[in-house]
């Protein structure tokens, strides 16, 4: 693993809505091979900037630079080297799960049948009484896992997911997280995963970075998070976090 190459990166990023500004001048770096946890509250920027990170947002301020390339026709290449899930996971309706990995892989040029059986089978898919079901007939969880398993077909070096293990049971939020795992392990993927539960990204983000507002609060590493939760005596990311960016009164917190 080469800890020293950037793999994205953005400078002075901003982007508006009319009168809002959902990022302000935000400023990150990602490294290979580093599994980022990104945390802020409801509104803080967090899916805006995974939604220009992969090109769903394409009008901004500042500078995006992805895989070295930073020019229109660069980032759009380098934006179909990523496995993504940002908003809902995209599939057709009358399609079964290895019926839409199948299409998935074929509008990607990544169609293998091996892979997709492989998937199929880590994610449990197979096994959670789906049975031939189409996947308008299918659960939140098997959606959900559906998304985490297109993300991963044809092993992209990188992956932005916007809560993909929301909603998922204990079981699926495991199984997704040793396969994000075995992928970050074995193709030095780089990852960018917001979560729901703050939990969820213990023992599992190598790194973090804290939003507010569109702004950074603070970029570190798990092993500096650790060392300063541990000098204020605090046992949770979310305390952590509660801490640096008080919320309003009423206001709900979110990971």
């Amino acid at each position: 693993m080469n800890d020293q190459e950037t793999v994205i990166s953005t400078q002075g990023l901003t982007k508006r809505y009319r009168t809002k500004t959902a990022l302000d001048g935000l400023s990150i770096e990602l490294k290979r091979g580093h599994i980022y946890g990104l945390v802020g509250n409801n509104g803080s920027g967090k899916t805006t900037l995974m939604r220009v990170l992969t090109g769903l947002s394409p009008r901004y301020e500042g500078t995006v630079e992805i895989l070295g390339r930073s020019d229109k026709k660069g980032l759009r290449l380098s934006q179909k080297s990523m496995g993504a899930v940002v908003g809902a996971p995209k599939y057709y309706d009358l399609f079964s799960v290895k019926g839409n990995l199948t299409m998935h892989g074929l509008l990607i040029g990544k169609n293998n049948a091996e892979e997709i059986k492989s998937l199929r089978e880590q994610l449990k898919l197979k096994n959670r009484d789906m049975g031939g079901r189409t996947m308008r007939s299918c659960t939140l969880i098997q959606k959900q896992l559906y998304g985490v398993a297109a993300a991963l077909l044809g092993g992209p070096e990188l992956l932005v997911l916007d809560e993909p293990l929301d909603g998922l049971d204990s079981n699926g939020v495991e199984d997704s997280k040793a396969l994000l795992l075995k992928a970050n392990r074995e193709t030095d993927a780089t990852i960018l995963i917001s979560s729901h539960e703050p939990a969820d990204l213990d023992d599992f983000a190598t790194d973090y970075i804290f939003i507010e507002k569109g702004k950074l609060v603070e970029q570190l590493s798990a092993e500096e998070l650790e060392a300063r939760m541990a000098e204020r005596g605090m046992g949770s990311v979310e305390e952590y976090f509660g801490a640096i960016v008080p919320s309003k009164p009423g206001k709900e917190r979110a990971i």
